[in-house]
C-alpha cells in the first residue's frame, strides 16, 4: 500500500498540494480514520473541526480556481483557530476538574482500609 501512495504520477503535479493525489487521498482518509476515533472517543468538538480541517485541503486536488482556493484558505483558518479555542477551552476544564477533585474530601469508599480501622 506505502508503495501505491508513493508513485509518481505522469502527469503535472498540482502546484497547490505537495503530495501526489494517491499520497494525499491517503493522508486524507488517514486523518478522518484518527480524528474520527478521537471525536468518539472523547467527545470533543476539536477533533471534529482538526478532522474538517485535514480533509478540507482534497479540495486542490479537484479544483484550483481562485475562490476555491480563496474558500478553502478562510475555512482552513477558522477551523483551526476554532480547535485551538475549543482546545484551550477542554484543557481549561480538565485542570479545574482534576483541582476540584484534589479538593474534595477523601471518600470512604474503600473497605478493606476501614475493615482493619478500629
Amino acid at each position: 500500500m506505502l508503495m501505491s501512495l508513493t508513485e509518481t504520477t505522469t502527469t503535472a503535479q498540482n502546484v497547490f498540494t505537495p503530495f501526489p493525489f494517491p499520497m494525499h487521498l491517503g493522508f486524507c482518509i488517514a486523518a478522518t480514520i484518527v480524528y474520527g476515533i478521537y471525536f468518539v472517543k472523547q467527545k470533543t468538538i476539536q477533533h471534529f473541526l482538526l478532522l474538517l480541517a485535514c480533509d478540507l485541503t482534497f479540495i486542490t486536488q479537484i479544483n484550483t480556481s481562485k475562490p476555491a482556493l480563496t474558500f478553502l484558505f478562510i475555512a482552513e483558518i477558522v477551523l483551526l483557530l476554532g480547535a485551538a479555542f475549543f482546545s484551550i477551552k477542554y484543557s481549561r476544564a480538565q485542570k479545574a476538574a482534576e483541582k476540584e477533585k484534589k479538593k474534595a474530601p477523601k471518600q470512604d469508599s474503600d473497605t478493606v482500609d476501614s475493615a482493619f480501622e478500629d
